[in-house]
């Protein structure tokens, strides 16, 4: 695993250098315009759930490894909550058609987003070997304390011209992220614990794939999500849909 751990750590590299973590961060910007890309990650958001409860996880289990993995989805399933609770303390919460809300989550803003979560998926429910679940878990890990320590910066600027505080655009999810699996144990005996895992050479090069397609399909929702922030404002933070538009896409 200790290679597989150091392929991660190269590809957190690359991912950190992203425009978006260095926008998020920049104070030169009112930091409700750095968050006007929040709608467009809704569907990761509120995925993650599904994806720790019926991909990830896997009970009963007498594998201690699948053990390792279903007490951190426990966890890490439940940060949708937070986002929700954020988007109503931003005021991202407008009323909307139903149809108009369905209309966005499945459109043209949000489709990497989707497919990261669709990837996600494909790639967890395709294997049975806890050991390359461990690299699928560990790379999503790796990208959220990279996002999440850029939305740290982001939370205190909100908290200070809001008088809110936030949970999951905020240091106070940094805080509960070990970017690590979360089976009960420490970092360090986390960390340890990893490095002294022992892949066949099958497991290791799937895991290296696993690896990659993770990262190339995050990398791709990030950029999505900078594009979004771009053309949207806090003010105006869903995209507007004309009449015309609809009746266009419905003769299509």
């Amino acid at each position: 695993m200790k290679e597989v751990l150091e392929l991660i750590q190269l590809r957190k590299e690359e991912f950190a250098k992203l425009p978006l973590f260095e926008y998020l961060q920049n104070e030169n910007i009112d930091p409700r315009e750095r968050v006007a890309w929040a709608p467009c990650f809704a569907p990761f958001a509120m995925n993650f759930k599904d994806l720790n409860a019926y991909a990830l996880r896997e009970e009963p289990t007498t594998d201690p490894i699948q053990e390792m993995i279903n007490t951190h989805t426990y966890e890490d399933g439940q940060h949708w909550a937070w986002y929700l609770t954020d988007l109503e303390r931003l005021n991202i919460d407008p009323s909307m058609r139903f149809t108009e809300t369905l209309r966005f989550l499945w459109g043209d803003e949000t489709k990497r987003t989707r497919y990261l979560c669709y990837e996600l998926f494909a790639i967890t429910l395709s294997q049975t070997d806890p050991l390359l679940k461990l690299a699928i878990i560990e790379s999503i890990e790796v990208t959220g304390t990279v996002a999440l320590a850029a939305l740290a910066k982001l939370g205190q600027d909100l908290e200070e011209i809001t008088n809110k505080h936030y949970r999951y655009f905020s240091a106070r999810h940094l805080d509960v992220e070990t970017g690590h699996v979360q089976g009960g144990l420490s970092y360090d005996d986390t960390d340890n614990f990893l490095q002294k895992l022992q892949l066949t050479e099958q497991q290791k090069k799937q895991a290296i794939e696993i690896v990659n397609r993770v990262f190339d399909s995050f990398t791709n929702c990030v950029i999505e999500l900078m594009e979004y922030g771009q053309n949207h404002s806090f003010a105006q933070p869903f995209p507007k849909i004309h009449k015309s538009e609809i009746l266009a896409s419905a003769i299509a």
